[in-house]
């Protein structure tokens, strides 16, 4: 087992970082985020309307590395037509209102606290045994143990009473930074520190996860909530783990920081190649549907299938204010151009934007 580690204050002891290690990844990472940036920016479809699908896909991610079993179709589906949720699709449910919540809020505030507090009783809300620690701070020892058959404990994060402190002092570090570093290799050194303080006694990874765009966003290197991470984290999660607990044990954090910056290299190269085939099929789409309507309808239906890939025509007419028939008669127009599918149900038919759902599975 190991010892419990006695979490280092930040601004980090100089010397701990060797930009010669990283540099070139560093030169990556930064080009490519500016240029996904520039891909939101000249998308001939709103991000708007596309980003809250993303945001789903990364909050199904993020719970994945959780071990939540719940399907993008499934989150999709219940937004839809909203079920008894089962705690698999609530935990990601949660986990995007929380993103939204954030994004408000850092719009107008620095970072406190009560953000993280606030960010996790959203994302809590409804999943945990003990109410009372929704949104607080731990007051016990929490372990992190393999999320495997034997359980083995592979980090015991600092003693409770030095929680209130060591957050203190990295949202001091957040807020006034008073180190030369990029603000990439910061977003690293920030997430790294508030997985090792674990705050809470539960949430702290998806809540350190959130952290990466949200810190991207406060220091005006995204202009969007827009960058997405877990899934590349879930598909080299051992490699993460290991590396954060490279920094505990050995206070190694070259090799984070060229992990993580290599990690925001590939996932922007990925959003890229998404929104060039999202602007793709959006363009040969609209204009197949402008032919079947000639109405400002069809802008409207085809911007909230790009928002709501699964819906229904009670769906898209209570957020539009459309009238019921324009809306079927379009949607079905929509099925017989094989641009959407349905359920085949009679009543309460579900359509289904397969061409957008593919391009984000």
């Amino acid at each position: 087992m190991k010892g419990v580690y006695e979490a280092s204050y930040l601004p980090l002891v100089n010397g701990c970082i060797n930009y010669n290690y990283f540099f070139d990844e560093l030169i990556d990472a930064t080009a490519r985020l500016e240029v996904y940036k520039e891909k939101l920016v000249d998308s001939k479809l709103s991000s708007k309307w596309f980003m809250p699908t993303l945001q789903q896909k990364e909050a199904l991610e993020s719970s994945k590395l959780e071990g939540t079993q719940a399907t993008l179709d499934g989150v999709l589906s219940n937004q839809a037509m909203p079920t008894e949720l089962d705690e698999n699709i609530n935990e990601v449910i949660n986990y995007w209102k929380a993103t939204s919540r954030g994004m408000n809020i850092l719009s107008r505030e620095e970072f406190s606290n009560e953000f993280f507090k606030e960010i996790h009783t959203v994302l809590m809300d409804g999943n945990v045994r003990k109410p009372q620690i929704i949104g607080e701070y731990r007051t016990e020892q929490n372990y992190i143990g393999k999320n495997d058959i034997s359980h083995e404990i592979t980090f015991i994060p600092p003693a409770p009473e030095k929680v209130p402190g060591l957050m203190d002092n990295l949202i001091s570090y957040i807020n006034n930074p008073d180190d030369t570093y990029k603000p990439l290799v910061r977003t690293a050194i920030v997430h790294a520190q508030f997985e090792t303080i674990h705050p809470f006694m539960d949430g702290n990874g998806r809540v350190g996860r959130m952290l990466i765009p949200f810190y991207l966003y406060y220091t005006r290197q995204i202009e969007l909530p827009c960058f997405f991470i877990s899934e590349a984290l879930e598909h080299d999660k051992f490699r993460y783990y290991t590396l954060l607990n490279g920094i505990r044990e050995k206070n190694d954090w070259n090799e984070w920081i060229k992990f993580f910056l290599e990690t925001v290299t590939r996932q922007c190269g990925k959003y890229i190649t998404i929104v060039g085939e999202i602007n793709k099929l959006y363009e040969r789409h609209f204009t197949i549907v402008s032919k079947l309507s000639k109405s400002s309808t069809a802008l409207t239906v085809m911007n909230m299938l790009y928002e709501h890939p699964i819906t229904t025509a009670k769906k898209i007419v209570e957020q539009t204010r459309l009238p019921m028939t324009s809306v079927n008669r379009l949607l079905n127009a929509m099925v017989d151009a094989k641009i959407l599918i349905t359920d085949g149900r009679q009543r309460n038919k579900k359509y289904i934007y397969y061409g957008l759902l593919d391009i984000i599975r």
